[in-house]
């Protein structure tokens, strides 16, 4: 896949939405986006929306907290 049809494809999936992506791919990806390219790259696409969407794990909450601001030096 070209790098521009990967930006198109990644733009479309945008427009789409998360919740639609996830329907298209589980009943017929070919049929609704494309051939295995486009499945692979979906897949991509929802896992750095769910990464996005999940809350961040304790330790990094904590240790984010911990480190000194721009403002405290």
């Amino acid at each position: 896949m070209d790098d521009i049809d990967r930006q198109r494809t990644l733009a479309y999936f945008e427009r789409l939405g998360k919740e639609r992506v996830r329907l298209y791919t589980a009943i017929d990806c070919e049929r609704f986006l494309g051939g295995w390219q486009v499945r692979e790259l979906a897949d991509e696409w929802l896992d750095a929306k769910h990464a996005e969407g999940a809350p961040k794990r304790l330790w990094r909450r904590l240790l984010a907290d911990r480190r000194p601001s721009s403002a405290d030096r």
